[in-house]
């Protein structure tokens, strides 16, 4: 398939994607840079409907555009001058997809992470991250912080976002009644909680909640969560970022059932 030059109207298009109410008017969102669009070639849950190419992209960068290509997504050459207007960052790559919103509704895993009200893109997308490389493959986010498909988001999630099952809560309280009804427990992390991490053992089914990088979990979620626990430390600061609070609790879990499975391993060989 050729690639066709970026006309004026499509990149004032693009140009909309920057913006929460562009994105939701047109269900589309921006992918930028390489490694975030090789993380879109593998994904099952997002496709691109076109890509944009800089004049002059390294041939990584085109053979890349060509793979896009074969999955059905439009290709088009734009002007330095022109890249620079549909990019966010001050040295963008070669590369911009334009990404639709996922068809399928998402899935309910074991093991959820809730977000809720983290306003600072690079700690949603860092928790994204985070979540997926200890396994836990779904994330809800609740109104009232950054959208997930904020471009800073996706690439602070270094493309983590396209192997996720996001569930986006429109209403809180049917989001928290539906956890709920599927049997969850909801459990959640705060800084002054009575119980530390140390004391939390993970039930089958569980969504743990973070919260706003001030004011930690709004009361709505506070109130229906079973267990509150803390991340235990020296106390020398008030507290952690919610993205450092995550990755230590998320590692902490993943350590906790790596333990378990290598006890259980050496007990099945001593037998």
């Amino acid at each position: 398939m050729g690639t066709a030059s970026l006309s004026d109207r499509l990149r004032k298009h693009i140009v909309q994607l920057h913006k929460r109410e562009g994105r939701e008017r047109h269900g589309e969102f921006l992918a930028e840079g390489m490694r975030v669009c090789q993380e879109l070639l593998r994904s099952r849950m997002y496709r691109a409907l076109l890509v944009v190419l800089r004049q002059g992209a390294t041939e990584e960068v085109q053979q890349m555009a060509q793979e896009f290509s074969q999955r059905g997504a439009l290709l088009y050459r734009a002007t330095e001058r022109q890249f620079r207007s549909i990019c966010q960052t001050e040295t963008p790559q070669d590369i911009v997809a334009v990404v639709s919103y996922p068809v399928e509704e998402p899935v309910w895993e074991e093991r959820m992470v809730l977000i809720d009200g983290v306003s600072e893109p690079g700690n949603l997308g860092t928790i994204v991250r985070t979540a997926l490389w200890f396994g836990w493959r779904a994330c809800m986010v609740m109104p009232g912080g950054v959208d997930p498909y904020n471009p800073k988001v996706v690439r602070a999630s270094a493309g983590a976002l396209f192997h996720i099952s996001l569930h986006r809560m429109r209403d809180p309280e049917d989001g928290l009644r539906e956890i709920e009804r599927r049997g969850y427990s909801l459990i959640g992390a705060e800084a002054h909680a009575g119980i530390s991490l140390d004391r939390v053992r993970l039930p089958r089914r569980v969504v743990l909640a973070v919260g706003n990088e001030a004011r930690g979990l709004s009361e709505l979620v506070r109130r229906r969560c079973r267990l509150l626990f803390r991340v235990p430390g020296a106390g020398m600061v008030e507290s952690l970022s919610v993205a450092i609070a995550t990755a230590i609790v998320l590692y902490h879990f993943w350590q906790r059932h790596a333990t378990a499975a290598v006890h259980a391993g050496a007990s099945r060989r001593s037998r």
